[in-house]
């Protein structure tokens, strides 16, 4: 009787302490998708896989729409045509306008067209607005033209750069560690220079939103705002659909950066509030493990793997406590500590249980008899 009872207290210490474990780390997978939820953060997953390492870097920059913005800065030459009545181009009317950014005015173009369409600038009623937004649109054409020009040579100077550099990077097998890391920092030198220059034009095109919004009348903004621009490889339209939903609107960009943002910040507070509650803990946790094995492999925790972690966080050799919350979360996901203390009692009593007994498991079979010990079914 004795023995059982000490059984049972010991019992009742682990239980209590995968519970406390449990929502420790739920609160910090709340937190953590909470503070990023909120703009005023600046929160972006690219500047946390944009500085992944290791074998695996490559991949977790895929997910990356125009790292370092050489996509966005392919320049070219903008010119107006005259055209008849039929579409046909006339000949000798070619007049040539200056340098641009096909990229940005393309989506300033098209912007501008959804702009008159949905607010009816262009109605008989609108003349006098239709023309102060005209004039709005194309002061921005020519500062985008006048910018492209004034940095046309140090573009190409980029650009041709970094193409000999990613040639040479390619072809060059040098694993000393003192090339490794020049070839890290030389990499993030192009990337930052190249968000440097695209950085303006995207000021640019935000600026440009602004004004013409601020010309229509109460009744026009009645309408709702127009979808954000988004750039090239940035432009995703299912963001457009996700961007028009109540509250998620509030902190979504309609762009494939903002899309995975969305996938992270949502999926980092549904874990944490579901481990806290101890609602579909199993499923939660697994979530999560699996949330931390991608960030485990994207800061690949080796020593010799540069850049290397700042002292000031410790040192590790593949465990990191990145991957310790991810075993953590394993174990939680092998455990019912969602039926111990969570909304998990319910389900399982109202359903769960009589599912295993359909299969005629009458055990949990992840669960040890000492830590559950009563049965799922009756003998």
């Amino acid at each position: 009787m004795g023995k059982t009872k000490k059984f049972s207290c010991y019992a009742a210490v682990v239980i209590a302490m995968v519970v406390i474990l449990r929502l420790g780390v739920g609160c910090h997978f709340l937190y953590e998708g909470l503070w990023k939820m909120n703009p005023d953060n600046g929160f972006s997953s690219k500047g946390f896989l944009g500085q992944a390492k290791g074998p695996t870097k490559e991949f977790y920059y895929m997910f990356l729409p125009d790292l370092g913005g050489q996509g966005r800065l392919a320049m070219g030459e903008a010119y107006h045509l005259k055209y008849d009545e039929a579409g046909n181009y006339v000949q000798g009317t070619k007049k040539r306008l200056g340098w641009t950014l096909p990229v940005f005015e393309k989506e300033w173009y098209k912007y501008f067209s959804d702009y008159v369409k949905k607010y009816g600038v262009n109605n008989e009623e609108n003349i006098v607005q239709m023309r102060e937004a005209s004039a709005i649109f194309n002061q921005y054409v020519r500062s985008l033209r006048e910018y492209t020009l004034e940095n046309r040579e140090d573009i190409r100077g980029f650009v041709a750069s970094k193409e000999r550099f990613e040639k040479n990077l390619a072809s060059t097998k040098n694993d000393a560690e003192y090339q490794r890391i020049r070839n890290w920092d030389a990499q993030m030198s192009y990337r930052n220079e190249g968000e440097s220059f695209a950085a303006e034009p995207e000021l640019m095109g935000k600026n440009l939103q602004l004004a013409l919004w601020n010309i229509l009348t109460p009744e026009q903004k009645k309408l709702g705002r127009m979808t954000a621009m988004a750039y090239g490889a940035n432009r995703n339209a299912l963001m457009r659909c996700v961007a028009n939903l109540p509250i998620i609107n509030k902190f979504a960009q309609p762009t494939t950066m903002g899309l995975l943002d969305l996938f992270v910040t949502l999926g980092l507070s549904v874990i944490g509030l579901c481990l806290i509650l101890g609602f579909c803990t199993r499923l939660a946790a697994l979530g999560g493990a699996i949330f931390m094995f991608n960030v485990v492999l994207s800061q690949f925790p080796w020593p010799t793997v540069y850049p290397y972690p700042s002292d000031m966080i410790g040192h590790s050799m593949i465990f990191n406590k990145d991957s310790i919350e991810m075993l953590i979360l394993i174990l939680l996901a092998l455990l019912p500590s969602g039926r111990w203390a969570g909304l998990d009692w319910f389900l399982w009593n109202c359903c769960g249980k009589y599912i295993y007994c359909w299969y005629g498991v009458k055990e949990d079979p992840l669960v040890p008899s000492w830590m559950n010990p009563e049965q799922a079914c009756e003998a």
